[in-house]
């Protein structure tokens, strides 16, 4: 079933954000200039042979409301331009595009975009209460340029900058940048890693698999035998410090982590902030308090030589705001022109 008749004034705005395994759906709503936006819909990919059905439901549940606008994303680059737009999921046979959005919903002009855009989108809108300081807060730059990272599955990058009359989201793959050393122990760990995979990319430790990269990597140089565990039980143990590699792997990532943040600065004159979101880093102040060291993270963010004090004057953030993404489809929705 779809739904036709364009835009409707004062109508909801219908935002998606897709996952391999789960796809959130909510009808954001306006006041004045702020977005409403209710607890989400939570669809298991698995159960619904396409988008287009899944939105089906979705709209068919909620009464098929008047929509105003339409926006989703996905984790992946976005392929093709205007109404070939598509994003080809990985662990998803869900055909994402924007043909299907305005098929289904009626919207002629729907957004699609990687889900770390629209995480980016969503920081004008982000109060102080969503937010965590890492270090000292610091006063960003206006409509200077915002960098935007986080670990999860993968390792997520995009920028915001300002044009005239619109914030444009940069989507990028700045995950798979080199992983560079620091220190020599750094360098003995790149080296095995590159024994293993050939190219290491930032990703390939700064993500939820990477974690499990890092311990097993620190047990085989020490000649211990890797115990199989998960992102979860890495950070448990070295929460409790019952495990030594843990402790150390939690370490090298909230180091490199400010390095590859650093970087992106630098790279994007990010004086708007910088800001980390992704499950890991916001997971772990929500639940293990002092887990994410910031200190660390802050002195590799800052250990730049020449430009160790322009850095020092940057602030970053975490993101604790679990909607942020659906926050920033919202926003794209109200305003459907980039």
């Amino acid at each position: 079933m779809t739904v036709s008749g364009g835009p409707a004034p004062g109508g909801k705005l219908l935002v998606a954000d897709i996952g391999g395994t789960n796809a959130r759906f909510a009808l954001a709503a306006m006041r004045g200039e702020d977005i409403d936006i209710p607890p989400p819909d939570i669809f298991l990919t698995a159960d619904h042979a396409s988008l287009a059905a899944a939105l089906d439901a979705f709209l068919d549940a909620a009464g098929r409301p008047p929509l105003a606008g339409v926006a989703a994303c996905a984790a992946g680059p976005v392929a093709g331009v205007g109404a070939a737009a598509h994003i080809a999921m990985t662990n998803c046979p869900w055909d994402v595009s924007v043909e299907t959005l305005a098929r289904v919903t009626g919207i002629a002009s729907p957004r699609l975009m990687n889900d770390f855009a629209a995480l980016a989108l969503s920081v004008p809108a982000l109060g102080a209460e969503d937010l965590h300081p890492v270090g000292s807060r610091l006063d960003a730059l206006p409509r200077a340029p915002v960098a935007v990272l986080g670990a999860g599955t993968g390792l997520g990058v995009s920028a915001l900058v300002f044009g005239e009359a619109h914030e444009i989201p940069v989507a990028g793959e700045g995950g798979h940048v080199d992983l560079a050393p620091a220190n020599p122990r750094e360098a003995e760990i790149l080296a095995f890693l590159q024994s293993v995979h050939g190219h290491v990319s930032a990703e390939r430790v700064l993500s939820g698999p990477g974690l499990v990269t890092l311990h097993a990597a620190l047990a085989a140089l020490a000649g211990r035998e890797e115990p199989g565990l998960t992102p979860a039980d890495i950070a448990a143990r070295a929460y409790t410090r019952e495990d030594s590699h843990a402790e150390e792997a939690v370490r090298l990532f909230c180091g490199w982590l400010g390095a590859v943040a650093g970087d992106l600065a630098l790279t994007l004159g990010a004086q708007g902030g910088v800001y980390i979101g992704g499950g890991i880093v916001p997971g772990w102040l929500a639940g293990m308090t002092g887990l994410f060291d910031e200190e660390v993270f802050r002195t590799r963010f800052e250990a730049k030589g020449r430009f160790g004090a322009w850095l020092a004057r940057i602030p970053v953030f975490v993101i604790r705001r679990a909607d942020a993404a659906l926050l920033g489809l919202a926003r794209a929705a109200r305003d459907p022109k980039p």
